[in-house]
């Protein structure tokens, strides 16, 4: 059984979790961003070993601490193979957007991910759903219960589609089809803000749902 733990980095601020199997002493990071290097002191007291650092997507603020976690732990690196053009722009993004680049720089990754892709994450299966929109390669992590959604979707809000590689059309049909036909009361860990339901979003959401009244011109 995975317990998730949510930690709050970086400047826009970003989500980053920790996927645990707490009995058996092992844990998974999804996204390390800016100034999350600390994570792994918190895994370290509790001697829990990092296996696996996961990506729903591979924009400069989920991918920025992923060398560090590399070094210090030896695991693999997951990313979607759609979204390695976005991980060869990290460092000209960085500049563009006066940011310091790492001391380490983002790794390729280890294991290129697929839809339908079943990973074995400290013991529990998670799915892999490709749901581009906001970035080409962009995935969701999910489990019975859980869905780790990246920036597709938020609590109230969905991802930005004015970014290279974005797609409006492509963002609400990735929702429509891979998220919201998630049971309702699927918890969704979203890469910024606040947590939410699938059950919430297809009712309240403002841009796709039952909910929604904001169509934007692309």
């Amino acid at each position: 059984m995975l317990t998730v733990h949510r930690f709050i980095r970086g400047p826009l601020p970003n989500n980053v979790y920790l996927l645990a199997n707490e009995a058996e002493g092992r844990c998974a990071i999804v996204d390390p961003s800016l100034d999350s290097e600390d994570i792994l002191d918190f895994t370290q007291e509790r001697n829990w070993k990092l296996e696996q650092i996961l990506l729903t997507h591979a924009h400069f603020d989920h991918v920025y601490s992923v060398g560090h976690f590399k070094q210090a732990s030896g695991a693999p690196v997951y990313l979607h193979k759609d979204d390695l053009i976005v991980l060869k722009r990290f460092e000209s993004v960085c500049i563009n957007w006066g940011v310091p680049l790492p001391e380490i720089m983002p790794p390729q990754p280890d294991v290129l991910l697929q839809h339908g892709m079943l990973l074995d994450v400290c013991g529990e299966q998670v799915e892999v759903r490709h749901t581009p929109g906001h970035c080409p390669g962009q995935v969701a992590f999910i489990w019975p219960g859980h869905c780790v959604s990246g920036d597709t979707l938020f609590r109230r809000a969905i991802g930005r589609w004015d970014l290279p590689g974005a797609n409006f059309e492509d963002l609400i049909a990735s929702i429509e089809t891979q998220l919201y036909t998630l049971p309702d009361d699927t918890v969704v860990y979203p890469g910024h803000e606040e947590l939410t339901t699938i059950g919430e979003e297809k009712r309240l959401n403002p841009y796709v749902g039952e909910g929604a009244r904001f169509i934007p011109k692309v």
